[in-house]
């Protein structure tokens, strides 16, 4: 079947997370995305959070090759005369330009919106940035934690009576991207109606206001709010106590909580909760220890909660001799609510609703080897979503973007290489990362 954005071509200056999860979307959607950069200041992706057993390359970095996949690499110095003279075929020939630098790049090298429109009535132009390419803030530089903290995100997060804790994730780097390919899904709609393009500009900060809508609501109904008393104290690094907080859990149930399961270690637990008599008998019989039943201290639910420290010596002693995932299901199929505690690790190698909705496929990376990607969490009935494996490993697809998408001749095209102006492939880049180019 044919995939939804089959014969659509992007071109790609964005880097970082933003950008390039836009993009990555595009191209699981069958987009050809073509990423321009210049290896002496490329991707900064491609210069952190290396596998332990990868040698560090600029083609070789794990969450870059998250980010990337499906997509083909064009090194371009876009700071140069014919370097742009590349730039304008190129959006000549494509359908969407998408970049994530600070506002006013584009505009420097030339190639604002209506300039491209100009050369291609048809173009969309995406830009994700921090606060947009308007208003007094335009030219602010934000990562993902910053725009958080801007938008009210890093405050509200953490313990009742603790000073705020962040979020740890560039979440709104996610968010902006998601966001960005939505806008451009609804763009080419529109751009196959009308025959136009037409300019996006998606701000990070506005794009995670919808995550603030829990602390809106308690606001609102609760007349609470997110500040927190003592903070902020001043320009301290360790703040003094406050007074704690409270919370209410709003049910009550014996047994409830957490119980050991076979392995012991640090995540082998299942959550097991009981709030009636019907699941509790159901958990008696499912577990096959009559003698809870006969019980008198376990007899009612009150007495249950009343003696649930002793309810819970039995029933870990009873639990940990069982897999987390078969007591799980064990108690699920019985009515008992029930779930085993996943780490990251259990999420990956064990989940079975993840491993049904092929949340994660594996794919052999030209330097990394084979390994498991994140997949794009959509499913269509007519036209799948998927990655093709490969990668833009520097350089690797210059001669059919410059030949065949740009329409340069072979003597052109070595023109360029000679010049510098291009990166051939056949040049070391290994050693960019350590040495004086990087």
């Amino acid at each position: 079947m044919a995939k939804a954005l089959d014969q659509i071509r992007v071109l790609d200056f964005s880097w970082s997370v933003a950008g390039p999860t836009v993009t990555q979307i595009m191209a699981a959607h069958g987009a050809e995305v073509i990423k321009v950069e210049w290896p002496t200041h490329a991707d900064p992706m491609r210069t952190s959070m290396f596998a332990v057993d990868t040698p560090a390359t600029l083609d070789s970095g794990a969450f870059f090759s998250t980010l990337n996949i499906g997509k083909d690499s064009l090194t371009l110095n876009v700071g140069t005369e014919p370097g742009r003279d590349v730039i304008r075929r190129l959006i000549a020939a494509s359908d969407v330009v998408v970049e994530s630098f600070s506002a006013g790049m584009m505009r420097r090298w030339g190639f604002d919106y209506q300039t491209m429109s100009g050369l291609n009535p048809g173009i969309i132009y995406l830009s994700v940035s921090g606060f947009g390419h308007s208003g007094p803030y335009e030219r602010y530089e934000t990562w993902g934690p910053t725009a958080q903290a801007f938008n009210g995100l890093t405050a509200s997060s953490g313990l009742p009576g603790r000073e705020p804790a962040g979020w740890g994730y560039s979440y709104m780097d996610v968010c902006a991207g998601y966001l960005g390919a939505v806008a451009l899904f609804a763009a080419l709609h529109q751009r196959h109606t009308s025959g136009q393009g037409q300019y996006i500009d998606v701000a990070q900060t506005e794009a995670g206001l919808a995550l603030t809508g829990a602390a809106m609501l308690d606001a609102d109904v609760n007349q609470r709010t997110t500040e927190r008393p003592g903070f902020p104290p001043g320009n301290r690094a360790i703040w003094p106590g406050v007074p704690n907080g409270h919370g209410l859990r709003g049910e009550v149930g014996a047994p409830y909580g957490l119980y050991p399961t076979l392995g012991g270690g640090l995540n082998d637990y299942c959550a097991i909760t009981v709030l009636n008599q019907t699941q509790w008998e159901a958990l008696v019989q499912a577990s096959g220890q009559s003698a809870w039943g006969s019980d008198q201290r376990f007899a009612s639910h009150q007495s249950r909660v009343r003696y649930q420290t002793a309810l819970d010596q039995a029933i870990g002693q009873w639990t940990e001799t069982i897999d987390k995932y078969q007591l799980m299901d064990r108690l699920q199929a019985a009515g008992v609510p029930a779930g085993a505690l996943q780490s990251a690790s259990d999420l990956m190698e064990r989940d079975p609703q993840l491993a049904a909705r092929q949340v994660f496929v594996e794919l052999d990376h030209p330097r990394l080897g084979r390994h498991r990607y994140e997949s794009i969490p959509i499913k269509y009935s007519a036209s799948p979503v998927a990655y093709e494996p490969k990668w833009p490993l520097l350089s690797s697809s210059n001669q059919p973007v410059l030949h065949d998408v740009a329409g340069l001749s072979d003597e052109a095209i070595n023109q360029l290489n000679q010049l510098g102006i291009t990166w051939p492939e056949s040049l070391e880049r290994d050693a960019l990362i350590e040495g004086s180019l990087w």
